[in-house]
C-alpha cells in the first residue's frame, strides 16, 4: 500500500507549521520533535504553545438528531473529515449477518469478543453514504480521519485480542493501530497484508487513537505495561511513517472519580466513552446509558438517572497532565469536567463519540467538538451528534 507524504504543508497541518519552541513540564514527558524549533518547518513545534480551548460552558447545539447507521447496534466512535464533509463512524457489528468468506450467520456475542467493527460514512447532515466491515479489529472506541484528497484513511485498533470489559462481557481491544483507506462496501481482515499497522508503545493493549485536524496530530491511547492508561500525541506525518521514538506529549489518563468530592453514590465511574484532541488540549467524553447501575458501598445504585444522566465532557492540558481550568475542592459538576444533559430526550442515551469538526478550511483555529449519542431500542439504535462552538482564546 501507498502511504501519501504531502510535499507542503496542507491545511490539515496549517498551524502546526507556525509554532514557537515547544513548553516544558516536569510532571509529564514532552519532545521538541525531531527538527529544532529554529527549523522550518517543525514538526510538533507548535503542540504546547497557546491554543484555543473548547468553552464547557457554552450552549450544546443540536447537530444530528438520530440517524440510522449501516448497523443497529450502538455506535462506538466517530470522527470528522473536514476536508471532505464527512463524518465515520464506528459500531460493533450486528449479530445475524453473514459477510464474504463466511460459513454462515455471525452471532452479536462473537462479534463483540472477535472485534468485528462496522465502519458508516455520512454526509454533515447523517446522511448514509458508505459503509465497510472490519474483522478482528477490536471494540471501536475511537476513531482517527485523515483526509487524503477526496477520501479518507482511517486510524483503528487492529489485532485484537479477546478480553473481559467493565460491564464483564467478553469483548476485543487491540493491540496494535492500523491506517488504511475507507473503501466502500469493502470487508477488511486485520491479517490483511495491505494494511499498515504500528506498534506505537512496545507491550501496549487497549490501542486507539485520533487525529488532531488543525494542528495535524495523531493523539494514542494506550493500557502500558504496568496497567495505567495514557495517552501520547505524535506529529501525523512522522506517526504515518512509523516514527514514535519522539512523543510531543505523554501524560497518564485522569480520573474523575479521584477529584475530591466526587459524588460517588451519584454518578459513579463513568465510561469513557470518546476522546478529541486540539493542541495542547485533551477532551475527553464519559457517561453511561440511562438506568445503568453500579454496585457501590455494597448496595446496587443508579448512576444514570432517566433525563439526567452521568455524562461529562471534559478538558485536560497536555503540558500539566490535569484538568485545564482546574476544577475547584469540592467537586463542582458545572465546571470541569463539566455535567452536561446534551441530547437529554433521547430514548436510551449512551454518550458515544467525540470529534473535531472544522466548518471552514481557511479558518482552521475556529472548530467545534461534536459529542455522540446513542438512542432508542435494541435491534434499532440511532446515533445523534450534539455539539460546542465556543472556544476561549490563550492570551
Amino acid at each position: 500500500m501507498t502511504n501519501e507524504t504531502p510535499s507542503r504543508p496542507s491545511r490539515r497541518s496549517l498551524l502546526a507549521w507556525t509554532g514557537t519552541t515547544a513548553l516544558t513540564a516536569a510532571t509529564v514527558s514532552l519532545g521538541a520533535g525531531p527538527a529544532s524549533a529554529a527549523t522550518f518547518p517543525a514538526p510538533g513545534s507548535a503542540l504546547l504553545v497557546p491554543s484555543a480551548r473548547i468553552d464547557l460552558n457554552s450552549p450544546s447545539e443540536r447537530w444530528i438528531r438520530e440517524k440510522t447507521t449501516r448497523d443497529v447496534t450502538i455506535i462506538q466512535a466517530l470522527g470528522y473529515d473536514n476536508a471532505n464533509g464527512h463524518i465515520y463512524l464506528a459500531q460493533v457489528t450486528q449479530g445475524g449477518l453473514q459477510l464474504a468468506g463466511e460459513s454462515g450467520p455471525v452471532s452479536s456475542a462473537d462479534r463483540n469478543r472477535r472485534g468485528d467493527l462496522t465502519i458508516t460514512k455520512w454526509d454533515m447532515e447523517g446522511n448514509t453514504l458508505g459503509y465497510m466491515y472490519l474483522r478482528g479489529f477490536g471494540h471501536g472506541g475511537n476513531i482517527g480521519v485523515e483526509p487524503v484528497g477526496s477520501g479518507a484513511y482511517l486510524w483503528m485498533e487492529a489485532d485484537g485480542v479477546e478480553v473481559t470489559d467493565v460491564a464483564g462481557n467478553l469483548s476485543s481491544r487491540g493491540t496494535r493501530l492500523a491506517r488504511f483507506p475507507f473503501a466502500n462496501g469493502q470487508v477488511l481482515d486485520t491479517t490483511s497484508p495491505t494494511l499498515a499497522k504500528y506498534t506505537p508503545v512496545a507491550g501496549s493493549t487497549h490501542n486507539s487513537a485520533t487525529v488532531d485536524p488543525v494542528y495535524g496530530r495523531l493523539a494514542i491511547r494506550y493500557l502500558d505495561t504496568d496497567k495505567v492508561f495514557k495517552f501520547q500525541v505524535h506529529d501525523l506525518d512522522l506517526a504515518r511513517l512509523g516514527v514514535w521514538s519522539q512523543p510531543l506529549a505523554t501524560i497518564s489518563q485522569p480520573s474523575l472519580t479521584a477529584l475530591p468530592g466526587w459524588p460517588l453514590t451519584t454518578y459513579g465511574s463513568p465510561y469513557l466513552q470518546g476522546y478529541a484532541v486540539v493542541g495542547r488540549y485533551l477532551y475527553m467524553l464519559h457517561g453511561n446509558s440511562y438506568g445503568s447501575k453500579q454496585t457501590i458501598d455494597g448496595q446496587e445504585v443508579v448512576i444514570s438517572e432517566p433525563g439526567v444522566g452521568n455524562t461529562f465532557l471534559s478538558a485536560v492540558n497536555l503540558a500539566t497532565g490535569a484538568f485545564d481550568p482546574a476544577p475547584p475542592a469540592p467537586f463542582d459538576k458545572d465546571v470541569n469536567p463539566l455535567h452536561t444533559t446534551a441530547a437529554y430526550s433521547l430514548i436510551f442515551r449512551e454518550p458515544e463519540g467525540l470529534g473535531v469538526r472544522v466548518p471552514d478550511l481557511a479558518r482552521p483555529d475556529v472548530f467545534g467538538l461534536g459529542m455522540g449519542f446513542a438512542s432508542d431500542d435494541a435491534g434499532k439504535r440511532k446515533a445523534s451528534i450534539y455539539g460546542k462552538t465556543g472556544l476561549i482564546r490563550s492570551a
